[in-house]
């Protein structure tokens, strides 16, 4: 297999305007570097002064030198059958595409993300940017923010991960979307103006009629996941049937979840089914045994008995139940995580007081699992759950009154601080219900930057 690992220098004014005046690529087996193309791009347009200053190249650089239409064939050629690799390849390979989309050519490579690779194959560096990952491997990294310069660098970061790794980069490597298994009408260039940001997206078939809703903390990559080869046959019949995309952001994670369960049971997208009802199948039930001690225990849920919290799968509920049992030194026989008629693991290992054995008395017990279901209840508390906002200088809030979810909304930083009362101002009202309730609880345990704002 072979790589081309690339670095680019642009104009750098807003990314989709960037415009590229240097680039280099070295091709490279892992080991050694095979070939060579580096060349200053006339980008047309004059170099800002701050861009000068950072990278060195001024417009005396580029004049004369090719425009990136005359060279980018050239590129096409020189990378045919290599995997695309760079440093922070979202950057130079978005950059990269928009080239060439400009020129009206859809411009795709595999590719793979030096920055991603050396977090988990050399982790334990304080920072892997380029400057500083060089620096603590004792790379020589000559003329930083210059494209040759930055390549040398990167290869030559590229060829110890790549020992490291025993030449295996299968789970770096970033598959390219394939056009061809995709709707004739879905236009796939629309996919480079949707941020990785947080929101909620939509997909609509050729009648735009809408057939899927779904959530990201980063939307752009989750929707390329969809129109990648699925392991299911019903994710590539959905892929099949997209012609039309749509998204929104949310700012917080919170608010996504939220609005995309309201719109999932409002609009019944057709694929959709497992989430238009209830998205939580089990919930978190408690009960007195014989002895007076508070059991906890997971279970389905039913429409005639209310549980403490509910999950969106019995993996999930154990999960939580697991981190739960460990924070309130709860005993697994009675959480029912551990059958037997005597002490339970946690006991052995000390972690368990011997409740379950009557170790313990129900009262001392009992306050325990109480403090845990008094934080998975509001009791009638008035607060808002305030998070990062769609802008910078506006927050996200979920508002909850009297203990029930009343609403969420945005609001200017400078109204939120004066006064959290002025959140009534700007909130869109939904009516309550259980999986709102459930959302709101499980996202407080699951993030903990929420703020809290008594009201």
């Amino acid at each position: 297999m072979k790589y081309a690992i690339i670095d680019i220098e642009t104009t750098g004014d807003k990314p989709k305007n960037f415009k590229i005046i240097e680039i280099a690529i070295l091709l490279h087996d892992g080991e050694t570097i095979l070939d060579t193309y580096h060349t200053f791009v006339d980008p047309e347009e004059r170099i800002s002064p701050f861009i000068s200053r950072l990278t060195g190249i001024s417009d005396s650089d580029v004049y004369g030198a090719p425009k990136f239409y005359e060279i980018a064939k050239d590129i096409i050629e020189f990378t045919k059958d290599t995997i695309f690799v760079a440093h922070n390849v979202s950057f130079d390979y978005t950059v990269v595409r928009r080239e060439y989309r400009r020129l009206g050519y859809d411009f795709r490579m595999d590719h793979m993300c030096t920055i991603q690779a050396a977090r988990i194959i050399i982790p334990g560096h304080d920072s892997y940017g380029l400057k500083n990952i060089t620096k603590d491997l004792g790379i020589a990294l000559t003329q930083h923010h210059r494209a040759i310069d930055d390549t040398i660098a990167t290869a030559e970061l590229f060829k110890i991960l790549y020992r490291k790794a025993g030449g295996n980069f299968t789970t770096f490597i970033k598959k390219e979307i394939d056009t061809t298994i995709l709707h004739p009408k879905l236009d796939v260039h629309l996919l480079d103006d949707i941020p990785n940001k947080t929101g909620v997206y939509k997909f609509f078939n050729e009648e735009k009629q809408l057939i899927y809703i779904g959530k990201s903390i980063h939307i752009r990559k989750r929707i390329e996941q969809h129109f990648k080869n699925s392991k299911t046959d019903k994710g590539n019949e959905m892929r099949s049937k997209i012609a039309f995309i749509d998204h929104y952001l949310t700012g917080g994670e919170l608010i996504a979840l939220l609005r995309e369960s309201e719109e999932i049971k409002t609009e019944q997208p057709v694929y959709n089914v497992a989430q238009r009802n209830t998205v939580f199948s089990h919930g978190l039930y408690s009960y007195y045994d014989q002895r007076g001690y508070l059991n906890l225990h997971l279970k389905k849920n039913t429409l005639t008995e209310k549980p403490l919290v509910t999950f969106t799968s019995i993996a999930t509920a154990k999960k939580y139940l697991e981190f739960w049992i460990e924070e309130f030194e709860l005993c697994q026989r009675l959480c029912h995580v551990h059958k037997t008629d005597g002490v339970c693991f946690n006991y052995t290992i000390k972690k368990c007081k011997g409740a379950c054995i009557s170790g313990e008395t129900p009262e001392a017990y009992n306050s325990r699992v109480e403090s845990l279901t008094n934080d998975l209840n509001f009791k009638g508390e008035s607060f808002l759950i305030v998070d990062k906002g769609r802008t910078s200088n506006e927050l996200g809030f979920v508002a909850i009154k009297n203990g029930q979810y009343e609403g969420y909304g945005y609001i200017q930083r400078f109204l939120l601080r004066r006064n959290p009362s002025n959140y009534v101002k700007f909130i869109v009202r939904q009516e309550t219900n259980r999986d709102f309730q459930s959302i709101i609880k499980m996202q407080l345990h699951k993030d903990t930057k929420l703020d809290i704002y008594p009201l």
